[in-house]
């Protein structure tokens, strides 16, 4: 027998497995050992995951903390609050400062929020790289600078008459959210502390703090049990933080003073403002949150005097309302205790909770922001914001009006002043005796207020803007005592839009709101609309004859709105973060109403009695999505970038006169009485990011502002036209 052995043939597919395998291997035995990375490769995410990025892991370890320390000795450093996601407590960190360039402002000239921001974004810039809506903006400020004490709008005017804290506030802008920095300022050259202000013209302003208006020692001791509709079980306060909290001394305890300021910022100087500055911001919302328990009870004040009126029960708006009141006492008492067991309820002492330089602004807003708002609207009810060559303002002496026997009353802010003040007293008194416009052909006559307005404000990362309308229409026949005026017509309406954009300059709708109250022939007409991110969530039309009551209110809540991402360079690392929208929209609604017509015998019954009011809220958030190994990240604070209310209240109705009525005796009126109000509070908070590497720490502000907010009466207005006389 043959030694020689026979070959063993492997069938087909086992033969490719195996040469498939050995070819597959062979490159990675030939492949080249891992190169030492760069720092930006160990910064990599994707590098990191990788073979080479594994095997490097140490070298890229030590690099990066390396390079990390050295970056941390250099940095400025403060003392910060960490995200709980990082132990929480206070530590002194690195911060990265984050550059505020692509902003996004403009509008908002109705109210004084708008021109504050809007300077302050043009400081916090250095004046550069400014848009074109903020060039436009800048110029529009050099050309007030530029022409002395000359007007030429209801926004200069307030700029100048308040010429020292309006350029001191636009200067604090540079200092973005670090309001340490605004209050050193404040007391500083050129600073508002313990000084006379002065117009652009010279004229003395009162001071900033009264020395007669007694404040509470913090936000706690505002608190007061409050009422419910009668017979509702109410919430028991039980705590003896409430106790300690219902205190008429501690709500009393505080004459704010440039001095009071100084003692308190001194006697708390150990406490990081960080800690400070987080008090503050939860008492606010803790204000906020009485603010909103009294607005509930206000409003089943009014729906429940309306019910009754028209002998309806109230029972079931009773036990609504009662059952909101409960949740929200629920929610103080919890505030409270919290406080306690934080100290700020202690009478005895100076707590971290009674002062912080964020309340410093607070306050000094609290004064300054009522008083220019109140000159921007009478200045702009009064000239319609017109300064132009044939104005009234820079013509005066053609109104013949008692007291305004100049020309020109441009010619200084105190000038305005005075023309502002004699024609708001002029118009008031010529009110009654007012003649609405008539139609030629018609003879109808028309009565009509419609106000509008927007603005916006924010940069790429997070903004935020409205858009506003709302007024009311009166029609009544043609002359008085003669026409048809069974033709009489009434309606108010109101309406608001939101808008934001997150990490992106894309802006997007977050809600449309809509709400209208109108007669017709036989009948009552109420429509209400709302449109969440696009999609139409509530609509309501429909008509009530003669008599009714319509109490709405609707909420919407959406915690994950206009959801994005982006990545952020924390010094050398690239860390991507998520972001969105926490908004709550709605609309509350009452109306009561009866309307009679009898056109044969030219006789009608009016009585339309109620509000509208839309509001919208708007709150950015930021978490983590992914970073590098090695580095430990988290996210804190809040940021406000929008809150909204537009309440529109009205009422219209007739009335007779009495019979000893000098003018027109016995005669039936038609009355209409409307105002529309306005809160907003714009861009207040901070978003950063943490990191941490070798036991380092750096933070890096997302987006950051020091917030803004007014509450302003856009218009108030009340008419009352004679109908008919009777006998």
């Amino acid at each position: 027998m043959s030694s020689r052995r026979t070959p063993v043939r492997l069938p087909h597919p086992v033969r490719w497995a195996m040469l498939s395998t050995l070819s597959l291997a062979a490159p990675q035995a030939l492949a080249a050992p891992c190169t030492q990375p760069t720092l930006t490769e160990c910064s990599n995410v994707d590098y990191r995951a990788s073979s080479c990025g594994q095997e490097n892991d140490s070298y890229c370890q030590g690099l990066m903390e390396s390079e990390w320390k050295a970056r941390y000795t250099t940095a400025s450093k403060r003392t910060a609050l960490l995200p709980e996601s990082m132990g929480g407590g206070v530590e002194s960190v690195a911060v990265q400062p984050n550059a505020v360039l692509n902003t996004l402002f403009s509008g908002s000239d109705e109210s004084v929020v708008g021109q504050v921001q809007r300077g302050q974004v043009l400081a916090r810039k250095g004046y550069k790289n400014l848009t074109k809506v903020e060039q436009a903006y800048d110029k529009q400020r050099q050309e007030w600078d530029a022409n002395g004490v000359l007007e030429r709008s209801c926004q200069e005017y307030v700029h100048e008459k308040h010429y020292d804290f309006s350029r001191f506030e636009q200067n604090a802008g540079r200092f973005g959210d670090d309001f340490r920095a605004q209050f050193t300022a404040a007391f500083g050259s050129g600073g508002i502390a313990e000084r006379t202000l002065f117009s652009k013209d010279g004229v003395k302003q009162a001071p900033l703090w009264d020395g007669k208006t007694r404040v509470e020692k913090n936000a706690y001791f505002r608190f007061v049990p409050g009422p419910y509709p009668k017979g509702a079980k109410g919430y028991v306060f039980t705590s003896e933080a409430a106790l300690k909290a219902n205190n008429v001394e501690a709500r009393q305890a505080v004459l704010p003073s440039d001095a009071w300021h100084q003692a308190l910022s001194k006697s708390l100087s150990k406490v990081a403002d960080d800690v400070l500055n987080d008090s503050q911001q939860r008492q606010e919302a803790f204000s906020a949150l009485l603010e909103r328990r009294n607005a509930v009870y206000a409003g089943w004040q009014r729906e429940s005097e309306m019910l009754r009126s028209r002998d309806f029960s109230t029972v079931e708006l009773d036990e609504r309302v009662a059952e909101q009141l409960y949740g929200l006492d629920k929610q103080l008492e919890e505030s409270l205790v919290k406080a306690d067991s934080e100290g700020c309820l202690d009478t005895s002492k100076a707590t971290a909770c009674d002062w912080s330089p964020r309340r410093y602004k607070a306050m000094v807003d609290a004064v300054m922001v009522p008083r220019r708002e109140a000159d921007l609207r009478q200045c702009l009810t009064v000239t319609g914001n017109d300064f132009g060559a044939e104005s009234f303002i820079r013509n005066a002496d053609r109104l013949k009006i008692k007291g305004l026997d100049q020309k020109d009353y441009t010619l200084n802010p105190t000038l305005v002043n005075a023309y502002v003040k004699a024609m708001a007293e002029y118009l008031a008194q010529q009110a009654a005796n007012q003649q609405p416009p008539t139609n030629p052909v018609t003879m109808t006559k028309r009565q009509a207020q419609d106000f509008s307005a927007g603005g916006y404000a924010g940069d790429n990362n997070f903004g935020g803007g409205y858009s506003l309308r709302a007024g009311w229409e009166l029609s009544t026949p043609g002359s008085a005592f003669t026409g048809n005026w069974c033709d009489t017509n009434a309606a108010i309406f109101s309406e608001l839009g939101l808008y934001a954009n997150v990490f992106s300059p894309v802006r997007t709708e977050i809600a449309w709101l809509s709400g209208r109250a109108s007669t017709q022939p036989s009948a009552i007409r109420v429509e209400l609309g709302a449109r969440v991110l696009g999609k139409s969530v509530f609509t309501f039309d429909k008509s009530y004859p003669a008599r009714f009551t319509f109490i709405e209110r609707k909420p919407f809540v959406d915690k994950d709105a206009a959801k994005a991402s982006a990545t952020f360079m924390v010094w050398f690392i690239p860390v991507t973060v998520s972001g969105g929208l926490s908004v709550e929209v709605g609309i509350a609604t009452s109306m009561g109403g009866a309307l009679g017509r009898d056109c044969a015998r030219n006789l009608i019954t009016l009585d339309l009695l109620g509000s509208i009011g839309p509001y919208a809220s708007a709150n950015g958030f930021v978490a983590v999505a992914f970073g590098i190994p090695g580095l430990q990240v988290g996210v804190r604070g809040s940021l406000t970038i929008l809150s909204f209310s537009l309440p529109l209240e009205g009422r219209i109705g007739v009335a007779l006169s009495s019979p000893s009525h000098p003018t027109n005796p016995n005669t039936l009126y038609l009355g209409l009485g409307t105002s529309l109000n306005m809160t907003l509070r714009s861009l207040d908070g901070r978003l950063s990011l943490f990191g941490e590497l070798g036991f380092l720490k750096v933070e890096f502000p997302i987006v950051s502002w020091q917030g803004f907010g007014t509450s302003t009466q856009l218009f108030n207005d009340q008419h009352y036209l004679p109908l008919a006389q009777l006998y």
